[in-house]
């Protein structure tokens, strides 16, 4: 399918849609081609789904320009990728009133790469990982499955391999947050 079969409607949501996005999430105008193009190759790859019978097919273009904005939103607001936090490991930092070090002197030498926490000993491990499985076990089935598929899986990659709606993964994500939360394990998460 060409990108000619998206149509002037498409053309001039996305358009306008990309511009409404500068300045949200650290975005800028230099980023405005790159989302117009994503937002097209996503809405190519979903169009031939679209189904004349659910929605007219502006309505169905406007739900999945909104959906990839929502996802791109995400993505660059995550943790990891937040723009706001990122930093030289040069800094100087105050290490006391009389000396400045660089923050890289302050990590420990046993650091757990992706929390940048110190290391866990390996009897609290032992005890997380035990407490992580009886969180597991006290989910219903149809969770127990969706967190499996949480580890290692995108919400995206989910939604397209098992067909739930997006909207519907991120609900139930967020009772597994909560499920996790009431546990006292949610910083694990």
């Amino acid at each position: 399918m060409a990108v000619d079969a998206l149509g002037d409607y498409a053309e001039k949501l996305i358009r306008r849609k990309a511009r409404r996005l500068v300045g949200v999430a650290g975005l800028t105008v230099s980023d405005v081609p790159d989302l117009e193009q994503d937002m097209k190759v996503d809405l190519l790859k979903r169009l031939s789904k679209y189904d004349a019978k659910r929605a007219p097919r502006n309505a169905f273009i406007t739900r999945l320009v909104n959906n990839c904005i929502a996802t791109i939103i995400e993505a660059r607001n995550a943790k990891a990728r937040d723009y706001h936090r990122h930093c030289s490991l040069n800094n100087k930092v105050a290490a006391s009133q009389d000396e400045d070090v660089e923050m890289a002197e302050l990590l420990g030498t046993q650091a757990d790469g992706r929390f940048h926490r110190a290391a866990r000993s390996p009897e609290s491990r032992v005890g997380l990982k035990l407490d992580l499985e009886r969180a597991v076990a006290d989910l219903p089935p149809d969770l127990q499955v969706l967190w499996q598929c949480f580890m290692t899986q995108s919400l995206t990659e989910i939604s397209k391999d098992t067909g739930i709606p997006r909207g519907t993964l991120y609900e139930k994500r967020e009772r597994l947050r909560r499920h996790f939360a009431d546990r006292k394990l949610d910083e694990y998460l």
